[in-house]
C-alpha cells in the first residue's frame, strides 16, 4: 500500500469532513482502492494508519470505501463486525460503530454484540443505544 496515497487521502478527508462534503475524498479513495486492492482492506488500512488519525477520519474513510470498492462494502463491513465481535479495541468499536449501515445482518447479534459493547466501553454506550433504538424502529 502506498503510504503516500494513503496519507493524502486521509489529508483529504479531513478537510473535506470540516467544510462538508467528500467530492474530492472520492477521487482519492478510488486511486487507494486502485493502488492497495480490496483483499483484507480493512485489517491492512487499520495496521498502516495506527493511531496516527483521529477515528472519525478513518471511519469516514471506511463509510467511502463502502460505496467504492467492488463488493459495496461487503468485506469491509464483515471486518468491522467481527471488531465488534471482538470487542477489546476501542478505536475498532469506534470505526464499526459509524459506518453506512447497522453492524450485523442480524437484529438479535447486533443488539447482544453492542449491549456488551456499551457496558465495556461507556465512552459509546450512547451509540450503541442509538444504533439499537433506530434498528429496533425498522423491519428486517
Amino acid at each position: 500500500m502506498n503510504q503516500d496515497i494513503l496519507a493524502q487521502t486521509l489529508l483529504v478527508i479531513q478537510a473535506e469532513r470540516i467544510h462538508g462534503g467528500f467530492n474530492t475524498s472520492s477521487a482519492w479513495v478510488d486511486r487507494l482502492v486502485a493502488d492497495a486492492g480490496e483483499e483484507q482492506l480493512a485489517e491492512r488500512l487499520d495496521a498502516a494508519i495506527g493511531d496516527t488519525w483521529p477515528w472519525e477520519v478513518v471511519a469516514d474513510l471506511f463509510g467511502l470505501l463502502t460505496w467504492q470498492t467492488s463488493d459495496n462494502g461487503a468485506d469491509l463491513s464483515d471486518t468491522t463486525d467481527d471488531w465488534l465481535r471482538e470487542g477489546t479495541n476501542l478505536r475498532r468499536i469506534q470505526i464499526a460503530l459509524h459506518g453506512e449501515a447497522y453492524p450485523f445482518h442480524d437484529r438479535a447479534e447486533m443488539v447482544q454484540v453492542l449491549e456488551g459493547i456499551a457496558q465495556r466501553f461507556p465512552e459509546v454506550a450512547d451509540r450503541c443505544e442509538e444504533l439499537i433504538t433506530s434498528r429496533n424502529r425498522m423491519k428486517d
